[in-house]
């Protein structure tokens, strides 16, 4: 029997168990894989690809076999994560398949059978998407994103070398019949003590929708409960019914990718500054400007890093609603309001929720943490959603880069608002006195697309 609406807006209360799949087994086995859990693998590649108009059939044979014998369930997936908790026994490489609204009419779709979100049909470089994003001009983008990308070939694998000899091998496979436009090679970044952190040095990744039961068990052991934020997320956040689906329960998700530069050197001058006007300690300034310390403590909960083995995620801004903790602008108080917008913004709770993402980020360029690049490194930012316009574009457009949100005159969010403009910080924490400070924008988008993850079945039967 297919899943239900039901099934999709409400999650069981401890998600989906992999292991007992039971309704879900069809779902699982066609659902491509790092959608409603990340792959965990620490090194990935990723190609952009542009079809040859001449070679279409030979391109769809390849897709399909590429497809049955290295694209990756969300099944699959799991089978692979429990066999290496019990045996310690590797996966096999990780291997995903996406394509953009161009790359399903090069391979000869008809308009019925495209997925129909409307930023996704525009497409990134979309002038008014452009601007309302706030993003550089597409002359601006490395060369790569500035062409025409038709599809996305993304894998990943814990040994780097077997990996990168692996996409030699696709590019080659893939010469005569395509274009590889562009490579980009990314990785996990982690600190001292083995936290995923990105290049400003600040634990990524801590607060995410959680579909499958062992995440959603291990956040509860860590947090107790979910008294004051709940991180489990319905199905229909992420995931939607694909058109050329072979099952009943045949479901894909869009996917957002940018590519962002972290200027290092400069946005810690720029956080030294900001403790220096406000006269206070160098991490509290860049607690105020992410909402955590590096070592993920909520700049809301304390006013010092208090090294917790694992982030705290169970909080709100309820004890904290004038914002002289943690700022109205901090980066994730801004992309994750957590109850701000329902006091401030006339919405319930249900709506400010539905804007979550599922984000899947690697970093990319310098790996040696002591150094402080200005370019040349960041993040690969990648995210899931079932509707691009009302999750990762709102976000972005409606909440990081508005002055006026969650209140009038807050300002942007300073990580990745734009354009930016002045804040009001905290000159001591939990009180009100306040001062103005611009801090300047130190992340720089370099280029990226919408794509959708096509269900398995729809991959091996090309039409």
């Amino acid at each position: 029997m297919a899943l239900t609406e039901q099934d999709f807006k409400n999650l069981p209360e401890t998600g989906i168990d992999p292991d007992n799949p039971g309704k879900y087994q069809a779902l699982l086995d066609d659902l491509q894989g790092n959608i409603l859990k990340g792959h965990g693998r620490d090194y990935t590649v990723d190609l952009f690809v542009q079809w040859k108009l001449d070679c279409i059939p030979v391109a769809k044979e390849w897709i399909k076999n590429f497809t049955k014998g290295y694209v990756t369930s969300a099944q699959l997936q799991a089978d692979e994560s429990r066999r290496y908790r019990d045996q310690k026994v590797s996966g096999s490489v990780f291997a995903n398949f996406y394509l953009t609204r161009i790359g399903y009419e090069t391979l000869g779709f008809e308009a019925f059978q495209i997925p129909k979100n409307q930023p996704f049909t525009m497409g990134m470089q979309y002038e008014a998407i452009r601007t309302y994003l706030g993003d550089p001009k597409v002359t601006d983008w490395e060369v790569g994103y500035q062409q025409k990308i038709h599809s996305l070939i993304a894998i990943a694998d814990d040994n780097q070398d077997s990996l990168l000899k692996f996409a030699n091998q696709i590019t080659q496979e893939l010469s005569t019949i395509a274009t590889v436009l562009h490579q980009e090679n990314g990785f996990i970044l982690r600190n001292k003590d083995g936290q995923v952190i990105e290049h400003f040095g600040f634990v990524d990744g801590v607060s995410q929708p959680l579909f499958i039961k062992r995440d959603i068990v291990k956040a509860q052991a860590s947090d107790r409960d979910f008294s004051k934020w709940d991180p489990r997320a319905p199905l229909d956040l992420v995931l939607v019914k694909d058109p050329n689906g072979q099952t009943e329960d045949s479901y894909g998700s869009y996917l957002v990718y940018r590519k962002l530069e972290q200027n290092v050197k400069a946005f810690r001058e720029d956080q030294q500054a900001l403790a220096q006007a406000l006269k206070i300690q160098d991490e509290l300034a860049g607690a105020y400007v992410v909402g955590r310390f590096p070592d993920g403590t909520p700049v809301t909960i304390s006013d010092k890093p208090m090294h917790p083995p694992n982030p705290p995620n169970n909080f709100n801004y309820d004890q904290d609603i004038t914002a002289t903790k943690c700022p109205f602008h901090a980066h994730i108080r801004k992309t994750n309001p957590r109850g701000d917008s329902v006091r401030n913004s006339n919405v319930n709770i249900e709506e400010e929720r539905g804007h979550r993402i599922a984000r899947r980020a690697v970093s990319y360029g310098e790996k040696d943490l002591t150094n402080a690049p200005t370019e040349g490194s960041g993040l690969l930012f990648l995210c899931f959603q079932a509707d691009i316009e009302n999750q990762f574009n709102f976000m972005q457009g409606q909440w990081s880069n508005a002055n006026r949100f969650v209140k009038v005159g807050v300002g942007p969010d300073p990580l990745i608002g734009s354009p930016q403009g002045t804040q009001h910080w905290p000159t001591e924490w939990s009180k009100s006195s306040t001062q103005d400070y611009s801090f300047k924008l130190w992340v720089k988008m370099k280029g990226g697309e919408y794509f959708f993850a096509p269900s398995i079945s729809s991959l091996k039967n090309l039409p």
